[in-house]
């Protein structure tokens, strides 16, 4: 079974694909590594798209695509934008695509009908996520730690009061990424958000087993349980 099948199996509410780079800057060392693996087998922008409109083909569930912004603007903004609208990817998360430079290619991310979901971060006053709420669609990736991506053993204490600042300024949905990994962490935060990214633990399953299938075996097991914490 391929990830995203399952992913979409167990009721996911997005699914995000990266686009390998060379320099991922915001990505620890389990993306940083499966860039590597993806980038050394011949993955790149093309074949990301073709494999979406193969997802497309028995899967309705919005896409979004997590790629850097000097790989965007050197397959052009424009075009890159039309081709993932055009694979069926829904929205667009630019990690390196700051609000304050937003606004020199907002008429592409109009024109392509993509949502351009915008990060923020721990570090941000109050002036600038208003300005992301407003700049932002989809929904709003809130960061929840101070660093890169990657498994964590446990949240920030300025997370609640960060989503608290954001629910003042944004109507946007707020999904919280970076470094949540466990069920005790989604029962910590589920109140407080309105999604969970999981994209360096779900990585981190799959890379721990030599054969893919008993990856996606363990990975199954533990969305379960993700899934548990969740409904209850």
């Amino acid at each position: 079974m391929a990830t995203y099948k399952l992913l979409d199996d167990a009721g996911a509410d997005i699914i995000e694909i990266g686009i390998p780079f060379s320099d991922p800057l915001a990505d620890g060392p389990v993306i940083q590594r499966t860039s590597k693996i993806a980038i050394e087998n011949g993955i790149n922008t093309d074949k990301v798209f073709e494999a979406i409109r193969d997802i497309r083909r028995t899967s309705s569930t919005p896409i979004a695509i997590l790629v850097y912004f000097n790989m965007v603007y050197k397959y052009g903004v424009e075009r890159f934008l039309s081709n993932a609208a055009g694979a069926g990817a829904n929205g667009v998360i630019i990690p390196d695509l700051p609000v304050e430079e937003y606004g020199d290619y907002s008429k592409y991310f109009k024109n392509s009908g993509i949502d351009n979901i915008m990060i923020a971060s721990l570090a941000s006053d109050d002036k600038r996520l208003e300005a992301i709420g407003n700049a932002g669609n989809g929904f709003v990736y809130c960061v929840s730690l101070k660093g890169v991506t990657g498994v964590r053993s446990r949240l920030s204490g300025e997370l609640e009061e960060f989503l608290t600042r954001l629910r003042r300024v944004t109507s946007l949905p707020l999904a919280v990424g970076f470094g949540i990994s466990t069920p005790e962490q989604v029962k910590a935060i589920k109140d407080k958000c309105d999604g969970i990214i999981m994209g360096s633990k779900i990585l981190d399953i799959l890379l721990k087993e030599d054969d893919l299938d008993k990856g996606l075996e363990k990975l199954e097991g533990f969305i379960k349980r993700i899934n548990k914490e969740l409904n209850q």
